[in-house]
């Protein structure tokens, strides 16, 4: 079983087990998260859609860029572990740590949109869970 969901024009993809839980997290403006009930850890998504003006074409090397902007702003480290993609999708993805955390930061585009997809957990005990999050992460499409 799948669950199906769309933030914005981003249509997500994910297993049974990953669930809509944004109405349970606490804060404002809160972007879309998805997580397991017996689960460590949390998968975040924020869209950028464009609407109108020259065409951005967001290439490979510019998803790039951004997370590795999006790590260096946020104190991450060196990045490991690192995905690219460059088909229709394109996907630049990397793992990080901190004292505490395990961070998965994917920056996705189909040339028009980007989205920034985020996966949270506590450091040594995400298990699985980030290859499960590439698998979601890989199955995105924009509208």
């Amino acid at each position: 079983m799948k669950n199906q969901y769309m933030i914005g024009n981003l249509f997500i993809t994910a297993p049974g087990p990953w669930k809509d839980i944004t109405d349970a997290v606490e804060g404002v403006s809160v972007p879309f998260t998805l997580a397991k009930d017996d689960g460590t850890g949390a998968l975040q998504f924020s869209v950028a859609t464009y609407k109108s003006g020259k065409l951005p074409n967001v290439s490979l090397p510019d998803l790039n860029e951004l997370r590795s902007d999006f790590a260096q702003k946020k104190g991450l480290g060196p990045a490991f572990d690192e995905l690219q993609s460059n088909g229709d999708l394109r996907v630049s993805g990397g793992s990080y740590q901190t004292t505490e955390n395990y961070v998965r930061v994917s920056y996705c585009s189909d040339g028009r949109h980007v989205a920034l997809i985020t996966y949270l957990g506590g450091r040594g005990k995400e298990g699985n869970e980030p290859n499960e999050c590439d698998a979601i992460v890989s199955e995105v499409r924009f509208g």
